[in-house]
């Protein structure tokens, strides 16, 4: 099937299986079909496990492992990229779900001058879906990402580029996506697909961001800094991801390199409301 390779979807699992059942349904019925779909559980007690047993049967394309112990998406993702067996890979998380032609258009748009691809999310919260556009830099490279997250939290990508970067790295405590996307863009330049293809989704009772993770966000910023050497500079923009956090104390210097970053974007009403939001956080502690 030479103009339609193989690709592979994996899906770290713990503990939401109802969840999880939408997201393998919206793989399941994408308009490209030649994939497979690799889930891998960290050890949930819900229900899953006999979910994971019966769907495989009911779809080849389906497989999945069992971790024995409980370590983290960032080892489950790291095992899947390990058993794939497609030319190409791509992520979900089992909380948010494809929309129905994401594969075929990361297929159709694929080109070997980029290291990965990436697409506009909607965002679903209270029920409500709203398009998520912070961010509109389209062609992104690895130090556009220490100014903001232009890609989110899913890429398309060969999964050759994957193993040969070795996976996510388990000593991130947060911004795992990041780091990653931040070394695969050594590689060359990412794209956006310049349409809504993933749905991101904050509605449910398991909260996807608490904003009491400032020892892990600290930790994982001087990790962040040290594995890649970042200069001063580099390390200025960097800590601007910290401004999402309502626990951790920042110099007015941090928010105003913010504020330069979102100004240069056209977002400067998006990025007044984050600090306002900061602001009240601050007086409400």
């Amino acid at each position: 099937m030479q103009n339609q390779p193989l690709v592979t979807v994996y899906i770290p699992t713990f503990n939401r299986v109802e969840l999880l059942k939408r997201a393998v349904k919206s793989v399941q019925d994408q308009t490209y079909q030649n994939l497979e779909i690799i889930i891998v559980d960290d050890c949930s007690n819900d229900g899953t496990h006999e979910y994971l047993e019966k769907v495989s049967k009911e779809d080849k394309r389906v497989r999945y492992f069992l971790k024995e112990t409980n370590s983290g998406a960032c080892v489950s993702r790291n095992i899947a990229i390990e058993n794939a067996r497609g030319e190409f890979i791509t992520g979900l998380d089992d909380d948010d779900f494809f929309l129905k032609d994401r594969i075929e258009l990361f297929v159709k748009n694929w080109d070997d001058q980029y290291s990965c691809l990436f697409s506009f999310n909607i965002l679903k919260k209270d029920s409500v879906r709203s398009n998520r556009r912070f961010a509109m830099k389209n062609i992104v490279n690895s130090d556009d990402l220490l100014k903001a997250n232009y890609i989110g939290n899913q890429i398309f990508t060969k999964t050759e580029y994957m193993r040969k970067l070795g996976g996510f790295d388990p000593q991130m405590q947060v911004w795992q996506d990041l780091e990653f996307w931040y070394r695969i863009l050594s590689l060359g330049p990412g794209k956006r697909i310049k349409k809504d293809l993933y749905v991101v989704d904050m509605s449910h009772v398991h909260e996807r961001i608490s904003n009491k993770k400032g020892d892990r966000v600290l930790r994982s910023f001087e990790y962040f800094v040290q594995k890649h050497s970042l200069n001063n500079v580099q390390k200025k923009y960097l800590k601007t991801h910290m401004t999402n956090y309502r626990d951790i104390d920042l110099s007015l210097s941090v928010y105003f390199l913010k504020f330069l970053n979102f100004k240069s974007l056209g977002n400067l009403s998006l990025f007044l409301k984050m600090l306002s939001k900061s602001i009240d956080w601050k007086k409400s502690d």
